[in-house]
C-alpha cells in the first residue's frame, strides 16, 4: 500500500479458493438455485417464528401508520406490550369487555391450581357454604355470577378438578371461538349422558345436523356439560331459561328420580339440565325459527375429552384395552368408554397434546367421568 509493510504470501490452496469465490457469481445463476425452505410460512414452520406474505405486508402498511401515532402521543402514553396486545385484540369480530375463565368447588383440590397455572386466561373460582347437593350447586353459582357479568364480556364455564390449558393462548382461543359464529360453544363427548335424555337428544342431534349447524356423523357430537364458552348476554339467556325450567324445582321428583336410579345422577344433573336446554332449544329454532344461540365444538377446536367411546376408534382401541377404567365403569352407562387410552394415542409438541384420531389440539383438556 506504499507504505513499505510486508505483503503476507498466501498458500497455493488458499490462492485458487479465492479466484474460485470471485468467479462465483459469473457461474452461478439465480435460476439454477432450488430453495428447499422458501420464505414465509409453511408447514415446517414452528408457531412462534414470524412471517410474512404480500397480504400480510399490505395490512401492516395500513396499519403502520396508527400504531406510529399512538407511540409518539404524549397521552396516554403507551407501552410497546400494550401496543401489541392492543393488536391482537383488534383483530376479534367485536368489542370485548373482558374474558374470564369461571368454575365451581366445593373444596379445595391440587388439580384446581394446575387448570389456574395453565388456563389462557384469568380462573374465578366460585363456592357456595352449606352441604353439597350436586351439581345442582353449580348450575346455580353460574345462574347467580352472570347476574354481574357485562353482556359484552365472554365467560369461560369450565369443571374445576379435571380440565386443565393445552398450552394454547388465549387469542387464539378466541380466534377459533369465533369462527363458530354463535354466541355460545358447547363442548362435546362421544357419549349421550344421562340416559334420560337418549331419545330426545338423538332426535334434536339429528336436526342440528339436518339444519346444516355441523358434522353429525363425527365421532364427538354430544353436549358435555364440563366446558361452556360465551358471550355474557347470551349465557345470561341460556341460564335463565335453564333456571326457569329446572326439575329441581320440584324436588320430590328429583329425589325419587335418583333414588330408583342411583344418586349418582345428581353428579349428572348439569348436564342433564344443558341437555333438556339444547333440545328444547334446537326445536324451538327449527319449529318458530328463534335465534340460534348455541354452537356444538364437534372437530374438539376448544375443550378436547380424554373419554373415548370405544366402538368408534376401533383402529386405534384394540381388544387389549379395555372399557372404563382397568375394565369396570363407574357411572351408568350403556356403551364401553375408555378412560385410560394408551398414551401413545396422544403426541406431544410444545407442551401441547392432540389425539392421534383428531386434526387439532383443543384448548383445554377434560378428563370428563
Amino acid at each position: 500500500d506504499g507504505r513499505g509493510a510486508a505483503v503476507p504470501r498466501l498458500s497455493s490452496s488458499v490462492s485458487r479458493a479465492l479466484v474460485a469465490l470471485a468467479l462465483l457469481p459469473r457461474l452461478v445463476k439465480a435460476s439454477d438455485l432450488t430453495a428447499y425452505w422458501p420464505a414465509g410460512r409453511n408447514s415446517t414452520s414452528p408457531e412462534h417464528h414470524a412471517w410474512t406474505n404480500q397480504h400480510v405486508r399490505a395490512v401492516s402498511d395500513s396499519l403502520r401508520p396508527s400504531v406510529q401515532s399512538w407511540r409518539d402521543a404524549p397521552f396516554p402514553k403507551i407501552d410497546e406490550a400494550e401496543l401489541r396486545q392492543a393488536l391482537l385484540w383488534a383483530s376479534h369480530p367485536v368489542q370485548i369487555s373482558g374474558v374470564q375463565v369461571a368454575v365451581y368447588a366445593n373444596k379445595r383440590h391440587e388439580n384446581l391450581q394446575l387448570l389456574v397455572e395453565t388456563a389462557p386466561f384469568p380462573v374465578t373460582v366460585l363456592s357456595q357454604e352449606g352441604e353439597w347437593k350436586g351439581t345442582l350447586d353449580k348450575l346455580l353459582a353460574y345462574w347467580m355470577y352472570l347476574k354481574a357479568v357485562d353482556d359484552d364480556a365472554i365467560v369461560i364455564f369450565c369443571d374445576a378438578f379435571d380440565v386443565f390449558g393445552n398450552g394454547i393462548d388465549g387469542h387464539e382461543l378466541l380466534r377459533r371461538y369465533f369462527a363458530f359464529e354463535r354466541p355460545i360453544v358447547l363442548s362435546t363427548e362421544e357419549n349421550i349422558f344421562p340416559r334420560e335424555v337418549q331419545e330426545q337428544a338423538l332426535m334434536a342431534v339429528d336436526v342440528y345436523g339436518a339444519m346444516g349447524l355441523g358434522n353429525i356423523s363425527a365421532p364427538s357430537r354430544f353436549v358435555n356439560a364440563g366446558g361452556i364458552m360465551g358471550m355474557g348476554w347470551a349465557l345470561k339467556t341460556m341460564f335463565n331459561d335453564m333456571q326457569e325450567n329446572m326439575v329441581a324445582h320440584h324436588p320430590e321428583f328429583l329425589m325419587s328420580h335418583a333414588d330408583r336410579t342411583g344418586h349418582w345422577f345428581l353428579h349428572a344433573y348439569d348436564q342433564y339440565e344443558l341437555w333438556r336446554f339444547f333440545i328444547r332449544h334446537i326445536f324451538a329454532v327449527q319449529e318458530k325459527r328463534a335465534e340460534l344461540l348455541l354452537g356444538l365444538d364437534i372437530e374438539q377446536l376448544i375443550f378436547g375429552s380424554t373419554v373415548l367411546r370405544k366402538d368408534n376408534w376401533p383402529s386405534l382401541l384394540g381388544e387389549d384395552v379395555l372399557g372404563g377404567v382397568n375394565g369396570v365403569h363407574s357411572i351408568d352407562v350403556d356403551v364401553p368408554l375408555v378412560f385410560d387410552a394408551p398414551q401413545a394415542l396422544w403426541t406431544i409438541r410444545r407442551c401441547s397434546a392432540r389425539f392421534a384420531g383428531r386434526r387439532h389440539s383443543p384448548v383445554f383438556w377434560h378428563g370428563n367421568g
